[in-house]
């Protein structure tokens, strides 16, 4: 091979990757789209899951010193909002649009959900490059403090920091639009006088969700934008800016996985080789946990001097919330229990299944928190973080492997994982979840025993915690990262064209995945 015939090769393959980029950046088809917001997320998880691998050196560094303070706080609210403002949004839209995808419906308006979602991110990046230093929750005042004592940004000030806070609100406002719009096309696409499936009914159900209190997070922003550019008009009241946060602040932590219950009711039964214990129980489910999971948001503010009745309607109706999530597992369990065999040697079995029993072990830990005399003991403690962080490794990463692994295959309908690649991809999962799950049990167990959250200075009896919990995080990231790559290498090996073919691989050309069959089964 001569040195033209190697650079006519290398110009092929730029050509082939440039094209194939312009298809995700602006997305022809509904499938397109799913592509450009999980491709978004998957941005985001890597940039925060940097910045947590990095303030977690600081909590294991026992010689910092107090320069180490701002930088440690500035990696934390990066690793929030990144997470909170990043990839929630994006992964639950993403999960939507697939969700919409697999019973039959499609965007409408693309060109318009594809600027929301390039509005939305890159006003999210700009906020950050700013240094933000307050945390995901902003809490006023001092998030909007521009002196030497504390400051909101470590490189935005005065107007700067107004149009950080304006570039925030654009990224939610977008967001939210984005999720209204995927409402309207799903009523426009679906088929008259059929029933969507069960995944699409919770995707679209809870993309309403986000419709109506991601504008909550909006207003806030807003209000702070005014607040810094006009101080001698606008003041910011905090306990409205409380409120108005908490009404968006306690739904987004459902953005994911609602709609991933959705994909669990999907796919379990197609693994479980059984139809859903109660397809009933599951769609009447769907009213009890939209309309809960905006009305309990109180309990974020236990340690406010709230009156005694409304301690007790926080109490109430976090357990009925929590009794919808108990009915989903309910469901799911019955249905893998009566099947004849769960197939969990299938990866997209195995993922659903880790992400079913995930929800439950992190679940469990949430249910003594609406009591009154609990929380106020472990509300600001690791116990906290060891219970959020359960259901992030397990059900939403897990289960949103799960996804990308499907979408593999809706996009290259030749894909099907070889037997080394179904036991790697197997084997991944397990080295990700076995070690993750201990973190989650180790912060609770030390936020029971009373460390704080939010704090670089600890006492040295948690020293071994933290040691613990960075080792293991090093183990279990390349779990994950294998189960991915893998599903990515098979993708790209199967939709290399031979000698004698060519490929069609095209945005138009994407069909369903190989379970499409027992898919309809289970929908009917």
């Amino acid at each position: 091979m001569n040195i033209w015939e190697i650079l006519d090769r290398i110009t092929i393959s730029l050509v082939e990757f440039i094209n194939k980029a312009k298809k995700v950046v602006n997305p022809k088809d509904t499938v397109g789209l799913v592509w450009l917001y999980i491709l978004g997320s998957v941005a985001w998880l890597i940039i925060l899951g940097t910045a947590a691998m990095n303030l977690r050196t600081y909590l294991t560094y026992d010689a910092n010193s107090p320069s180490v303070g701002p930088i440690y706080y500035t990696m934390l609210t990066i690793h929030g909002w990144s997470a909170m403002l990043g990839l929630v949004p994006d992964a639950a839209l993403g999960i939507i649009i697939f969700s919409m995808y697999k019973s039959g419906l499609s965007v409408v308006h693309r060109k318009l959900i594809t600027a929301m979602f390039w509005i939305s991110n890159l006003a999210l990046a700009f906020a950050l490059f700013g240094g933000p230093d307050t945390a995901w929750y902003m809490y006023p005042p001092l998030a909007i403090e521009d002196n030497a004592v504390f400051q909101a940004f470590r490189l935005y000030h005065s107007a700067m920091m107004g149009a950080a806070y304006l570039a925030l609100a654009l990224n939610s406002a977008c967001a939210s639009i984005a999720a209204l719009v995927l409402v309207i096309d799903a009523y426009l696409t679906k088929p008259k006088d059929k029933k969507i499936n069960i995944f699409a009914a919770y995707g679209v159900a809870f993309s309403l969700v986000i419709a109506i209190t991601l504008p909550a997070l909006t207003a806030a922003e807003l209000w702070y934008t005014a607040a810094i550019w006009f101080p001698s008009l606008v003041k910011v009241n905090p306990l409205l800016w409380v409120i108005l946060f908490w009404f968006y602040g306690h739904p987004v932590v459902y953005y994911v996985p609602f709609p991933l219950f959705g994909a669990l009711y999907y796919y379990i039964p197609i693994y479980a080789k059984r139809p859903l214990f109660s397809e009933k129980w599951a769609r009447w489910n769907i009213f009890l946990l939209a309309i809960g999971s905006m009305l309990i948001w109180v309990h974020h503010l236990q340690t406010f001097p709230l009156p005694v009745d409304l301690r007790a309607w926080i109490t109430v109706s976090t357990l009925l919330l929590a009794s919808g999530s108990g009915l989903t597992v309910l469901n799911l369990g019955l249905t893998v229990l009566t099947s004849k065999g769960y197939d969990y040697k299938d990866p997209l079995g195995l993922t659903f299944l880790i992400a079913l029993i995930g929800f439950i072990i992190g679940g469990v830990q949430a249910l003594p928190q609406p009591i009154n005399l609990i929380n106020g003991v472990v509300h600001n403690t690791y116990y906290i973080v060891g219970h959020f962080h359960l259901i992030i490794w397990t059900l939403i990463l897990v289960g949103f492997t799960g996804i990308f692994l499907d979408l593999l295959k809706v996009s290259n309908p030749n894909l099907n994982f070889s037997e080394k690649a179904r036991k790697l991809m197997v084997a991944g999962l397990i080295v990700w979840t076995v070690p993750f799950v201990t973190i989650g049990y180790l912060m609770s167990i030390a936020g029971y025993l009373g460390l704080l959250r939010r704090v670089i200075a600890y006492p040295p009896m948690f020293t071994p915690y933290m040691d613990a919990m960075s080792f293991l995080a090093e183990i279990g990231i390349p779990g994950l990262v294998i189960t991915i790559t893998t599903g990515i290498a098979e993708y790209i090996r199967t939709a290399t064209p031979s000698a004698t073919q060519v490929s069609t691989f095209s945005p138009s050309s994407f069909t369903l995945s190989l379970n499409s069959k027992d898919i309809v089964k289970e929908v009917k």
